[in-house]
């Protein structure tokens, strides 16, 4: 009875604090659509969210995200079920269970402003330009600010001042955030 119990305190918890990290990650999104700047091709329509494949993180940003503005863009959130059937959009996450279709994201976006954002540790050795973990049970983001700009795309010294630094493999740990919040002030 006793294991029965602790194992069910544990399937409650991991229940409560699942839901609870996906919204985080969509407040990230939202931060990271105030905290970078995209080309001027890219500020004159709608801001779009794609997220590839089935994912709870497509929810949690239709509810969080969807319809509030990124400077005078209205922020859409879109969902694909394919690389092949994504257009153009500003940022393309890449939840973890569809990490395998990474590369052929990078293929398709390599010098396009469009930040592909994923979930899983080992992803920026793979392509990603941010990558959302896990660490010391917060959660960060890793940030690549060259392969950002080699799209045409600027992040703000107090969103790369916050996140773990990828450079050339080379990682930098960032101070930890205290909330989603500490991100929210643009430049």
């Amino acid at each position: 009875m006793r294991v029965f119990c602790i194992w069910l305190f544990l399937f409650c918890v991991n229940v409560t604090v699942f839901p609870q990290n996906e919204r985080f990650k969509s407040l990230f999104v939202y931060n990271f659509t105030k905290n970078i700047e995209w080309p001027a091709s890219y500020r004159q329509s709608d801001f779009v969210i794609t997220v590839l494949g089935n994912s709870t993180i497509y929810n949690e940003l239709q509810q969080n995200v969807k319809g509030k503005r990124t400077g005078n863009q209205t922020i859409q959130v879109t969902q694909a079920a394919s690389i092949s059937s994504i257009g153009r959009c500003n940022i393309l996450y890449i939840p973890s269970q569809q990490s395998n279709l990474l590369e052929a994201a990078e293929k398709q976006f390599s010098g396009i402003p469009t930040v592909v954002i994923t979930e899983k540790n080992g992803m920026m050795h793979q392509g990603a330009d941010i990558n959302i973990i896990q660490l010391d049970g917060k959660l960060q983001f890793e940030i690549n600010a060259k392969r950002l700009e080699s799209k045409k795309l600027s992040a703000a010294k107090s969103l790369l001042s916050l996140g773990i630094s990828y450079d050339s493999g080379n990682m930098r740990k960032a101070p930890q955030l205290e909330s989603v919040d500490d991100i929210s002030t643009p430049r």
